[in-house]
């Protein structure tokens, strides 16, 4: 495999990884333990010092690492007030971030990612719209702030798509330079072998993630109801937190007499497999996204998926990884699974494709190699 030239500079790189491991947050969990990983292969010489929660994880007894735990909550003001501290004493030559979260007042040298650029677009779509209107404010004042300081001060600024690259430099034009396209990784099990083993699926659908309004869970639910009358073999399974958000949406299910809608929580890595490698499909009806990591993750895994047609899941996945409807649309939803109960092994067929074709695109060692490459090159100027 053609590999990326890595720069011989041997660094000590400091990494924010509180929020490592799916457990903790799916999404940028999964970011963070899959490119930890890969940074450890392609660029072992390096010394990583991880900031995590606990001691405890899936690293610690690798030789290129070093720990530092800080079981402080992300999203804080005990966040703002000590990690700067943490991050000078890990003596690194730069800090990663790999979110927005940078303290204001942390003045050392700084990459990050912006997975995307929620906060500007759907500002109500997260935790802290639950909370009373002052709270809210000077949440998403404070949010606001750090989020445009971490980008004007970071040296360089990870993005997983073409999407997010063109969405960040919209809004901050004078860091569009600093901007650099990285990707993200298929999952890193063997999809060729959990592809072939899809042999008979299960009669449900499966959705997959958190219940936060700009994911689409409502016309999902909504389209479910016409879909559950004339399919009575097939039921709902939803794999996310129970949250405020999931727990609204149970209790609306309830009240509209939903039929075999099931609400599992949170699952386990090896639960969240075995119900991709069941699922009839994983429908995904998200209004927005930066990447949009669990239809790769079902493709992966030769599941079938029916997606919003977003500009970012057509790159991600391409324009035949996915039955694609209007984002917004029960409707669509209604017609796209349809489409795959009538012909289950034609889309079990190009899902197999997609696979085989997504998986040289989507590679956790060249995401490592690329971000490795960007850093030396600059601490080389």
């Amino acid at each position: 495999m053609k590999r990326f030239l890595i720069f011989c500079l041997f660094m000590r790189i400091a990494i924010d990884a509180r929020m490592m491991g799916a457990e903790a947050t799916r999404g940028i969990g999964r970011y963070i333990q899959e490119l930890v990983s890969a940074l450890l292969k392609v660029a072992p010489g390096n010394k990583y010092v991880l900031i995590v929660k606990t001691a405890d994880h899936a690293f610690r007894s690798h030789p290129s690492v070093e720990t530092i735990v800080a079981d402080i909550p992300w999203y804080s003001l005990q966040e703002q007030i000590k990690m700067p501290g943490i991050f000078r004493s890990a003596k690194a030559d730069v800090v990663f971030v790999p979110h927005w979260n940078v303290p204001l007042f942390y003045q050392g040298p700084l990459v990050i990612t912006i997975h995307d650029l929620l906060l500007r677009h759907f500002p109500h779509s997260a935790k802290a719209s639950t909370k009373n209107w002052f709270v809210r404010f000077l949440k998403r004042f404070g949010y606001r702030l750090i989020l445009a300081s971490a980008i004007k001060r970071a040296r360089k600024i990870f993005v997983p798509t073409e999407f997010v690259a063109r969405d960040v430099a919209s809004f901050y034009p004078r860091v569009a330079s600093k901007i650099e396209v990285t990707g993200e990784g298929m999952p890193v099990f063997s999809y060729q072998a959990r592809s072939a083993k899809r042999e008979e699926t299960g009669n449900f659908l499966l959705y997959v993630g958190a219940a936060y309004p700009h994911k689409g869970l409502q016309d999902l639910l909504q389209a479910w109801k016409k879909i559950s009358e004339k399919h009575s073999e097939l039921s709902l399974k939803i794999a996310g937190e129970m949250d405020v958000f999931m727990q609204d949406y149970k209790k609306w299910s309830g009240e509209h007499n939903l039929k075999r809608v099931e609400f599992l929580g949170r699952v386990s890595d090896e639960e969240l497999d075995t119900l991709y490698a069941q699922a009839k499909t994983l429908v995904f009806p998200s209004y927005f996204e930066g990447f949009g990591l669990p239809p790769l993750e079902a493709i992966a895994h030769g599941c079938p998926v029916i997606a919003s047609r977003l500009d970012v899941l057509i790159e991600v996945l391409g324009r035949d990884g996915a039955i694609f409807f209007d984002p917004g649309s029960s409707d669509g939803i209604i017609y796209a699974v349809l489409q795959l109960l009538a012909e289950p092994e034609k889309y079990g067929q190009l899902t197999v494709k997609a696979a085989q074709d997504l998986a040289g695109r989507h590679d956790w060692l060249k995401v490592a190699e690329r971000l490795i490459n960007f850093i030396s090159w600059e601490e080389r100027k």
